[in-house]
């Protein structure tokens, strides 16, 4: 049997001990339904908080799974307690000297006792790939996919989370793929029908054309600020610690003078229309999105626009598959397929068609599952998993394209190849 350890960080964000539980049930329903597919095949741990511990505890006993509680104030304690330093740090090239002891000997001690093959995590962490650097990782979270087409699907990088993500990684080699063109053309057209004609559509019943068309002054681009909540493991390891007011100023100090500027948030971190107001009158390339048409607004809003900033969000991958340029700030999956700088932005696109198609095919060819494959039939995460370990090289699979179609992409927006 072959030992898998999913790792929930235990830290806490949004002031909020229980915000990652959402990860933690995906781990107690992987393991139910390997479980109910006829087990055997794996021994399970999970390490996390006391009280992500506890509550993995009450997901039912069809879910036993060896549980290792990981304290906070032992992993915080080299940092003061400053959460921002220490996730900082877990996102520090690989090249720096571990400086969390505590974390390192926390997964020296996991190594001892349950010895994992494959470590499953839910976020950046650098350690992991230290102390278990003869071991298999696999990375996850949603998929930076569209959420207009009502899908959803995970990705599992066997690389990294963000810094040694494969699509930051081996960006180059996605830039000079080529697809056979009948494969290409159907997948920009999927991308067409399923993704930009809906966001099309959405914008045009809700009137966010009709507002961007009264805003826009003739011939001046404009770019969407897509921004993520602050009080993030992304936003705080990739980018940095910087108020969300500062950073709207930053970017549109940052942005050549000819481009015009909207902005769109998270829905529980979003600045209030007055603040908005009073950055307009210091910033006049800014246009601040009505309240009333501002929530929801970036998937709608992307056709209409020729740019997009960002840190990590999925608007970004979204932006580069429908052909915007796309400027990241920070070390995220997504700047190896983006500008690298404001002096880089243009409207002209960051990737050709074909390089569009390319990336839209590696998404496809099991990097992301969907969500309901995962969660709900027996035993697909286990074979998923018993691939990745016992696979020769985890990364070169995924640029194997030989059985990869169409119809696999079509599949993660919800439709059919045509």
């Amino acid at each position: 049997m072959k030992n898998i350890l999913f790792y929930v960080e235990p830290a806490c964000f949004r002031n909020d001990p229980q915000m990652l539980s959402v990860w933690v049930s995906w781990v107690a329903q992987f393991v139910r339904m390997e479980n109910a597919a006829g087990g055997g095949r794996f021994n399970f741990a999970i390490a996390t908080s006391p009280w992500l511990c506890d509550f993995f505890r009450g997901t039912g006993p069809e879910t036993a799974t060896l549980q290792i509680e990981v304290s906070p104030r032992r992993v915080l304690e080299a940092f003061g307690g400053d959460r921002y330093r220490y996730v900082r740090d877990l996102y520090a090239p690989a090249s720096i000297p571990p400086f969390n002891q505590a974390l390192v000997d926390v997964f020296e001690e996991i190594r001892e006792s349950f010895n994992p093959d494959l470590i499953l995590s839910y976020a950046q962490n650098r350690y992991i790939e230290a102390v278990f650097h003869d071991k298999r990782h696999v990375f996850s979270e949603m998929a930076p996919l569209p959420r207009i087409t009502g899908q959803s699907a995970f990705f599992f990088d066997p690389s990294g989370h963000q810094t040694a993500n494969l699509l930051r990684k081996d960006a180059s080699r996605l830039r000079n793929t080529i697809l056979p063109k009948a494969d290409a053309d159907e997948v920009l057209a999927l991308w067409q029908h399923n993704v930009r004609d809906q966001c099309i559509e959405a914008a045009k019943t809700r009137g966010l054309d009709r507002w961007l068309a009264g805003i826009r002054e003739e011939g001046r681009p404009v770019a969407l600020l897509a921004f993520q909540p602050p009080d993030w493991l992304t936003y705080e390891g990739a980018y940095e610690t910087i108020p969300l007011d500062a950073l709207l100023m930053r970017w549109l100090s940052d942005l050549p003078s000819e481009w015009l500027a909207v902005a769109t948030y998270h829905p529980l971190w979003r600045l209030p229309p007055e603040m908005e107001a009073a950055i307009a009158r210091e910033f006049p390339n800014f246009r601040p999105i009505p309240e009333e048409l501002s929530v929801g607004a970036s998937e709608p809003l992307l056709p209409f626009v020729e740019a997009v900033l960002t840190i990590s969000s999925s608007v970004g991958m979204m932006g580069l598959l429908d052909g915007k340029c796309v400027l990241t700030y920070g070390r995220s999956m997504l700047d190896g397929l983006s500008a690298g700088s404001p002096d880089e932005l243009s409207t002209a696109p960051s990737l050709t068609p074909m390089q569009r198609a390319a990336v839209m095919a590696f998404l496809s060819n099991g990097y992301c599952h969907d969500v309901h494959d995962c969660l709900d039939r027996h035993g697909y995460m286990g074979d998923l998993w018993s691939r990745i370990i016992n696979s020769k090289d985890p990364d070169r699979d995924c640029f194997d394209f030989s059985r990869w179609s169409p119809v696999m992409f079509g599949k993660l927006l919800g439709a059919v190849a045509t």
